[in-house]
């Protein structure tokens, strides 16, 4: 029996050094040893591995309490054919006590495990990037909560080792809010070109696919002369105003502002029309 519990010992342990291509979860940490440690994929991160958030602004992404939010996280290598992922929002940056719920989006490739997500097959990038999309549901709690990601840019040769390139995302802090107070909103500056317009002028915003936006045109009185809707369907969006008021007359020349709201962005830009 010493024997047979011995070999069952070191045939768990060897097993561990192997690579998981259905998804491993507990690795989101940075304290952790992420996708690393003894002998797998490398002992140490790896910048060629990039991971981000579109959705946040300056790292937050705010929501209500018990809402649920559709997140889109995106993983870029130069190189590597296919990428998996571990997905968690914890209370704090590095502890391991869960906050809110994740759930899988249908055809994202991934699966719940003990509370956060991991792929259940790498998915392949296109162009260097792919992306896993997912839902969350926000504590009734108000307060500060992390979304924390770990990704491993594969060579899809089976093994694990050093041509696996892992790396961690920075933690997004997630601000579960019950104010929905236009103040809340991170307000960003963006360019609107030509300047000055005889006619239509454009401006190109960071979005979220699926991210509604409204649409505000605002005279030098501070007047709104303009309104539409308009859902993204990237991480840009380019919206022309065709220099016209909302019944469709020629707007006067003079300064106007044109903002576009989506849930917590305000981005604006300053438009001249002449004549």
């Amino acid at each position: 029996m010493r024997y047979l519990a011995f070999f069952f010992t070191v045939t768990l342990s060897a097993t561990t050094l192997f690579a998981s291509s259905a998804g491993q979860t507990g690795r989101t940490s940075a304290t952790s040893a992420g996708c690393g440690g003894g002998g797998c994929h490398g002992g140490s991160t790896s910048s060629a591995t990039s991971i981000r958030v579109p959705q946040a602004v300056d790292g937050v992404i705010t929501v209500a309490p018990g809402s649920q939010t559709t997140i889109t996280v995106i993983v870029a290598h130069s190189s590597r054919p296919a990428a998996g992922i571990n997905i968690g929002v914890k209370t704090t940056a590095t502890g391991t006590t869960a906050a809110g719920t994740l759930a899988t989006v249908a055809g994202e490739g991934l699966r719940v495990s003990v509370g956060e997500l991991t792929h259940s097959t790498p998915k392949t990038l296109t162009s260097g990037e792919v992306s896993f999309t997912f839902s969350w549901t926000a504590p009734t709690q108000p307060g500060t909560y992390f979304l924390r990601a770990i990704s491993n840019a594969v060579n899809r040769d089976g093994s694990s080792g050093t041509g696996d390139q892992w790396n961690w995302m920075t933690p997004v802090q997630i601000v579960v809010s019950p104010t929905n107070s236009v103040d809340e909103y991170s307000s960003v500056d963006v360019v609107v070109s030509p300047v000055p317009a005889h006619e239509s002028v454009s401006m190109t915003v960071p979005t979220a696919p699926g991210e509604h936006l409204r649409i505000a045109v605002i005279d030098q009185r501070g007047s709104t002369v303009a309104t539409d809707e308009q859902t993204a369907t990237g991480e840009s969006f380019r919206y022309v105003w065709n220099g016209r008021l909302a019944d469709g007359s020629p707007a006067p020349q003079g300064p106007y502002v044109v903002t576009i709201m989506s849930q917590r962005r305000l981005m604006k830009g300053r438009a001249i029309i002449i004549r």
